[in-house]
């Protein structure tokens, strides 16, 4: 995997099998900031959420898992976005959050980062700019640590996407 072709990047939708539950498992294990789940953890999480797989020459090089909010007014909560070290700075993360976007246009986008994430903070910029909407750090406990897919007590910045106004 050191030399990806360089080649477009496909984004899919994750099926409920035990391949992309695999394939999941693999871009788990290559980036340091997720946990390894196992294959049926990553295929009951398909059944759950909105999940999204990118490909470069049929080779899975990044995830992006959306959940929807309870109500029609919430926006949809951004997971986790997970790109492999060797697919890195192509687009790939870009391309995940725009396929994620797409899904529900009518809902604003929550997310969150660890302070010291300087690159997905970045990407969460541009990727707000893209679609004409405008990032805001929003209040710590506006949102539930579920819904960010983030546990209880693990210090990441929570941030929202307002697209409302330029619909």
């Amino acid at each position: 995997m050191e030399a990806l072709p360089p080649s477009e990047v496909l984004i899919r939708e994750a099926e409920e099998t035990a391949q992309d539950g695999r394939w999941m498992r693999w871009i788990q294990a290559g980036c340091e900031s997720t946990y390894i789940q196992s294959v049926e953890y990553n295929v009951s999480k398909i059944a759950q959420q909105f999940v999204l797989l990118a490909e470069i020459a049929d080779c899975p090089v990044g995830l992006c898992c959306v959940a929807a909010g309870r109500t029609d007014s919430d926006p949809i909560f951004i997971q986790l976005v997970a790109v492999v070290p060797s697919a890195r700075r192509r687009g790939v993360g870009l391309a995940l959050l725009s396929a994620a976007a797409g899904w529900q246009p009518q809902r604003d986008i929550a997310m969150a980062t660890l302070d010291d994430n300087v690159a997905a903070r970045r990407l969460n910029k541009r990727f707000a700019q893209s679609i004409g909407g405008d990032i805001q750090r929003v209040p710590v406990r506006r949102f539930r640590p579920f819904d960010l897919g983030i546990a209880p007590g693990e210090h990441h910045r929570p941030w929202m996407i307002d697209r409302q106004k330029h619909a």
